[in-house]
């Protein structure tokens, strides 16, 4: 038998394929932040902890909740860029070999974002 650590370790270690991941739902905190601050997009949020207390999901509803806020922020060609090179970053750290991103442009467009954003 390993231990706890040990089999986080051994996890980590191994490679990882994502599949259906929609790139909407991999918005971190920080970057949410950040790109509504950009964007002059009010979120319910005043500060970054609050935003990070807020990913505490207790059911796919709360999850829900911070999926659109942060939809409504994405606005710009740069937007999509931050968000995808940031969710590649942790996935090359994690050591994901193979993802499958899904993009719902139809959920941007019908906000006004155009879809050559």
């Amino acid at each position: 038998a390993c231990t706890s650590h040990e089999l986080e370790t051994f996890i980590a270690g191994l490679p990882k394929a994502e599949l259906h991941l929609h790139i909407e739902g991999s918005f971190e905190p920080d970057l949410m932040f950040q790109v509504a601050q950009r964007n002059a997009i009010d979120i319910p949020f005043e500060t970054i902890a609050e935003l990070k207390a807020a990913y505490e999901f207790h059911n796919l509803q709360e999850f829900l909740d911070i999926y659109y806020e942060g939809m409504r922020a994405l606005r710009t060609e740069q937007d999509f860029y931050d968000l995808t090179w940031a969710y590649l970053l942790k996935a090359h750290s994690e050591k994901v070999l193979h993802t499958e991103i899904m993009f719902d442009p139809q959920a941007h467009t019908e906000r006004g974002v155009a879809f050559s954003s």
